[in-house]
């Protein structure tokens, strides 16, 4: 596996190739519908069958949230995981989102280890083997080629469910975006017959999303019934160290070195007849990375909140509700200890302490008014009887 410094030069080495083939000639794009069209290979019957499982993730998951995850229920004898559980309202509509995309992505991902590791395919020990034999009508295995409508047909979902059916949150746009990429990279991939490096791309991104709803529905299940879990509570900072750790190995170090690298260097080195496709290939995977890091900056920025004080648990800062609550938190007023909580004590024994004078101070009132209505009815007594 090469080093960063490598792969960057070597990916530059790959550019300046790329730019001599073109000669100046800037009909590439024109090029590449056309040996597209020529080359590519994605049958209608695989366009129904991605758009016939595409229909099916959306029914499974309005079914699997209304008769499993939902709190509410219209019968007294079902039990759905929601009213068990007796979620917040908020978080009822949050929880069935994160469950139903931890269990897709425990399947793909177990999938996908599969596919590199229990096979005789060395894909992932050695990347620039996906070049070794391949042609634009390269033959796809079965295995892979389930793995390519399950994940196409998804993301299809995906981006439905986005707009329709998922929490709206800080980065759904960026979100929504990220969806069109990967099923592009998905669609073009399998058409062009870049399948095994596409099996490589998949493996090391399903891993984060599992840690990233594991933690969430952590999250989620910690404040329910008007009680805090601290077992949840634990569950959610572990996934969320499992999260960040993944994120940076295979997002941050294995993506690049072992993807970037085979489909720049790899791809113009061993399979160099078709360089629009490599030239399209690699922009959006870099665009895929600029993604990652884009990411990865929410977790700093987490991690920056728990060492200011500004948050004491995990939760998701993409959601507008804690970024708000993180934003009120910010604003206290700092003196003292703990964030600001010396200081909110201090205030509030002297608003005790307050309310304990002007008790004394209503009571001294009372008793002097007492005194002055005793002595005019001593005077009045007096006066009749002179």
């Amino acid at each position: 596996m090469p080093t960063y410094k490598q792969c960057i030069l070597d990916t530059y080495s790959a550019t300046v190739k790329f730019l001599d083939q073109s000669n100046g000639n800037y009909s590439y794009p024109f090029d590449f519908f056309r040996d597209l069209k020529k080359y590519g290979d994605f049958p209608t019957r695989d366009f129904a069958v991605v758009f016939g499982l595409a229909v099916f993730w959306t029914i499974a998951r309005y079914l699997l949230t209304l008769f499993v995850y939902k709190l509410k229920t219209y019968d007294k004898d079902d039990k759905p995981i929601g009213l068990f559980f007796n979620l917040t309202p908020l978080n009822q509509k949050k929880f069935p989102e994160s469950a139903w995309k931890w269990m897709f992505y425990m399947f793909t991902w177990s999938y996908s280890i599969y596919i590199l590791f229990f096979t005789d395919r060395r894909f992932f020990q050695q990347p620039l083997l996906v070049w070794q034999d391949w042609v634009p009508s390269l033959v796809m295995p079965f295995d892979i080629y389930l793995m390519y409508m399950i994940q196409c047909s998804f993301y299809i979902h995906s981006i439905y469910a986005t707009l329709f059916m998922d929490q709206w949150r800080k980065d759904s746009i960026v979100m929504m975006f990220h969806h069109f990429l990967t099923l592009s990279l998905i669609g073009f991939s399998y058409a062009v017959r870049y399948h095994k490096v596409g099996a490589l791309v998949l493996f090391v991104h399903d891993v984060t999303d599992i840690c990233l709803e594991f933690t969430k529905c952590n999250v989620y299940l910690k404040d329910r019934g008007g009680r805090f879990y601290a077992f949840h509570d634990i569950l959610s900072t572990i996934g969320f160290i499992f999260f960040a750790s993944t994120w940076f190995i295979f997002r941050l170090y294995w993506f690049p070195l072992k993807v970037l690298h085979s489909a720049g260097h790899g791809a113009m080195t061993y399979a160099p007849s078709l360089p629009v496709f490599w030239f399209f290939f690699n922009v959006m995977l870099w665009i895929l990375q600029i993604l990652n890091i884009y990411w990865f900056m929410f977790i700093v920025n987490f991690l920056y909140k728990i060492a200011t004080g500004q948050m004491k648990e995990v939760d998701d800062i993409r959601e507008n509700e804690v970024d708000e609550k993180c934003k009120r938190v910010q604003h206290k007023p700092m003196n003292g200890f703990a964030g600001g909580h010396v200081t909110n004590h201090v205030g509030e024994n002297n608003h005790v302490m307050n309310n304990h004078k002007k008790v004394e101070n209503n009571q001294h009132t009372n008793s002097n008014n007492i005194i002055k209505h005793r002595k005019s009815t001593k005077t009045m007594e007096n006066h009749v009887h002179g």
